[in-house]
């Protein structure tokens, strides 16, 4: 399984990496296509896709528990949702910086062990995939909506159709109702393993510190002075509370949600 493994992520990472330059490529040379762009994308989130369902067959669960699987399941929505704007918003000018941000992720990846691990008996629930599906859904598109407030501040545009903002808002908002779905579960899943729904351990304060964060985002985000940079450096900002929820408090304390075997 190992070596499939590692076949496999290798040719997601060639995949973003070729994505990455020809849209760069495409984007300085207007004889090139850039629907070719997306479709290179695609194949990186379909071998992802492959390399996911195979590791699920043989865990018996969704592969998300360590460093390396976290971090290929981050990078897979964020392809995912970079190739789903290029098609819906022609947002090919997104493709270069997303596949890189992807290939980032999946090279940080490899520093984690490769094997698959069966869940220990207080995660073997059915809330466990709903939370974690959910929760890295929403850092996905957080981590879209700061690419996208990037874009914004040095004035790169996003899509030829003046889409920045809209795909902006759809990032916050979906991301927002699906962060939202995975602290319920992640209550209810608490209950179930600890015998309540609110412990104070490291992870769960930080979740919701950066729940309530994003619902401060939400509530201001149409307030005149709040338009323009100071919404883009909330969105920045906020990216780096979920980097710093997800990998600095698994990276570097003892958590309910290690990253690296203990």
């Amino acid at each position: 399984m190992i070596k499939t493994t590692l076949t496999l992520h290798n040719l997601s990472l060639v995949l973003y990496a070729m994505a990455a330059v020809y849209s760069t490529a495409a984007l300085s040379v207007r004889r090139l296509p850039l629907f070719a762009g997306r479709l290179i994308a695609l194949a990186g989130v379909v071998t992802q896709l492959v390399l996911l369902v195979m590791r699920w067959n043989a865990g018996s669960h969704l592969p998300v528990t360590g460093l390396f699987e976290s971090q290929h399941f981050l990078a897979l929505w964020m392809a995912v949702i970079a190739v789903y704007f290029s098609f819906r918003y022609r947002a090919d000018s997104l493709l270069p910086a997303a596949m890189l941000l992807t290939v980032a992720s999946l090279l940080f990846a490899g520093k984690g062990p490769m094997d698959v691990s069966p869940l220990t008996p207080s995660i073997d629930t059915p809330l466990f995939l709903i939370h974690v599906a959910t929760s890295f859904a929403a850092y996905g598109l957080f981590g879209m909506a700061a690419l996208l407030a990037f874009y914004r501040t040095i004035g790169l545009s996003g899509s030829p159709l003046g889409n920045e903002r809209r795909m902006m808002d759809e990032s916050l908002y979906i991301g927002y109702i699906l962060f939202t779905w995975a602290m319920i579960a992640g209550s209810l899943w608490a209950y179930l393993a600890w015998g309540s729904y609110w412990t104070w351990r490291i992870k769960g304060l930080w979740s919701w510190i950066l729940w309530f964060y994003y619902s401060g985002v939400l509530h201001i985000r149409n307030r005149p002075r709040w338009q323009g940079w100071p919404l883009n450096v909330l969105a920045l900002a906020g990216f780096a509370l979920v980097l710093f929820t997800y990998l600095g408090l698994g990276l570097l304390f003892t958590t309910s949600h290690p990253l690296l075997p203990e």
